[in-house]
């Protein structure tokens, strides 16, 4: 296996990226969740996430 490019932990254990809760995606992309501007990390959204339990 080969290790990430960025180490970015990663606690959603049923993402298809989430390898010993580490994130081996090749890019990651986070957006703001609502209107568009985030004020904490709880605005944002990972959208890079792919359901892995399928």
């Amino acid at each position: 296996m080969e290790a990430p490019r960025i180490v970015v932990k990663c606690g959603v254990t049923n993402c298809h990226y989430n390898k010993d809760r580490l994130c081996y995606a090749g890019s990651i992309e986070v957006n703001p969740k609502g209107d568009g501007k985030a004020y904490t990390s709880e605005g944002t959204v990972c959208t890079t996430f792919i359901n892995g339990d399928k």
